[in-house]
């Protein structure tokens, strides 16, 4: 991932600072950026900076850091570079000073300078007509380095800062994950250290985690493990930590390293569902909805859990809170565990509330499109027969007699699966109201009645030799 040369940043081109070797300097060696290019004398008429034309008097100047030809005015101070291998002070121009200064000070191994280094690049950072020299000129590989070697909470607490900052600018991302930014990320995270630091690092892991390329890159190093950590954090960090996981998620091959960890993820998960924060809820629920989407072992896990910690799930569901996406995440999740056949004595308070939910929820489309499918799925099970039987008629009043299509069609699913298991029951509570609704869905579904005839004239065929 080594990225382009030049970016978009505001409108301004930015040419980004290269390293030699691997562009990745998350390490304890120190890097070396590469030279910029050495403007020519003949190249410069005037002073690049205050524009005033060369002569015998105003004579001719470089700057170290960016190659350009200055005038004496405007190149006067002498600063050592030792991340251009130049250990002695050299000259370098008044635009270039403020940001070489602080990646200078960042090679000593005195706590007070690398904090002035990490503090000087976090407020540059923060100034748009700033950041652009802070990418210029070896900043972003600054903050990558500094945060490999220091172990001050301050000086990482400025880091922090300044990657979240970056992070906001979507032109950079592929500059930060060349430099092994989403790494530095992970190191602070793992470390234990003040709120506000997490917050900052956790909310750049986050932004980068929207990117699919950049969300993998921070799966390989390793932002998993201390992302499940944080979970159990306080309010703030640990949404964060959620909402970030749910990205993480989306992957499907996360889903075993999500589950079985050392972390508890999955019980702080369904504990996050009880919460008094409803904005925590929605996030955790779906998050369990991501882990749901996987193999039968990670849904008998989630089930297990919740039943053993007092069918948490069947709470939820029973709950009144402002937030409907919490019942909707709810009854979506439960929708998708129905379908475990292994799990189905320890989902029974479910099945109750999903029934109940027909009636209390008639009026919203998405809880009660994830409701319908949920009893669909349960009906799948003998289990369940006598308890859906009993609630056939809001069946067919709410979900057959739905103007939603797909929940009609999920009633209809659930009637056919319990015509398979329990016939007589499901028969006989259809002649008292519901076969007409039942016959008159089946004819209205596109190809239902051809896959029937055709199934029909198997056993009845149109032609056929006398006897």
């Amino acid at each position: 991932m080594e990225g382009v040369d030049i970016i978009n940043l505001d409108g301004r081109e930015v040419r980004l600072a290269k390293v030699e070797g691997s562009q990745d300097v998350f390490m304890t060696k120190p890097f070396i950026l590469q030279k910029a290019r050495w403007v020519e004398d003949n190249e410069a008429a005037v002073c690049c900076l205050c524009n005033n034309k060369f002569n015998q008097i105003r004579r001719k100047h470089h700057c170290r850091q960016c190659g350009r030809v200055l005038c004496s005015k405007c190149c006067k101070d002498k600063v050592p570079m030792p991340q251009l291998q130049l250990d002695d002070p050299e000259r370098v121009c008044e635009d270039c000073k403020p940001v070489t200064e602080l990646v200078t000070m960042s090679r000593s191994p005195l706590m007070k300078f690398q904090l002035q280094s990490a503090q000087g690049i976090a407020e540059a950072v923060r100034n748009p007509d700033r950041i652009g020299k802070v990418i210029e000129l070896g900043g972003l590989q600054t903050v990558v380095f500094l945060t490999c070697v220091s172990e001050s909470d301050e000086v990482r607490a400025q880091l922090a800062s300044a990657l979240h900052t970056m992070s906001r600018y979507p032109t950079v991302h592929m500059a930060l994950a060349a430099t092994g930014a989403v790494k530095a990320i992970c190191s602070i995270l793992s470390e234990e250290t003040v709120e506000q630091t997490l917050v900052e690092a956790i909310s750049a892991l986050m932004i980068f985690c929207k990117s699919p390329e950049l969300r993998t890159l921070a799966m390989s190093s390793g932002a998993l493990k201390p992302v499940l950590g944080l979970c159990n954090m306080q309010k703030t960090i640990a949404l964060l930590a959620v909402m970030t996981l749910n990205l993480m998620l989306e992957h499907h091959e996360n889903h075993a390293a999500a589950i079985e960890n050392d972390k508890k993820a999955l019980p702080s998960l369904l504990k996050l569902t009880t919460s008094e924060d409803e904005q925590m809820q929605e996030v955790a629920l779906k998050a369990l909805n991501q882990l749901a989407l996987g193999t039968d072992w990670h849904r008998h896990r989630i089930i297990q859990e919740s039943f053993t910690s007092g069918n948490i799930l069947s709470k939820v569901l029973s709950s009144q809170p402002k937030n409907m996406q919490v019942i909707s995440n709810a009854a979506c999740l439960v929708a998708n565990l129905a379908t475990n056949s292994e799990d189905q004595i320890s989902l029974h308070q479910c099945v109750d509330c999903l029934c109940r939910m027909l009636q209390t929820h008639a009026q919203h489309t998405e809880v009660l499109t994830h409701v319908s499918r949920g009893i669909a799925n349960f009906a799948m099970f003998h289990t369940n027969t006598d308890k859906l039987v009993s609630h056939l008629q809001d069946i067919i009043s709410v979900a057959l007699r739905s103007a939603i299509v797909a929940v009609q069609y999920q009633g209809l699913r659930a009637i056919f699966y319990l015509l398979s298991t329990s016939p007589d029951q499901t028969i006989t509570a259809l002649m008292r109201e519901g076969a007409a609704d039942v016959l008159r869905g089946v004819s209205s579904i596109p190809g239902i009645m051809g896959a029937m005839q055709a199934a029909i004239t198997k056993n009845a065929p149109q032609r056929v030799k006398p006897w």
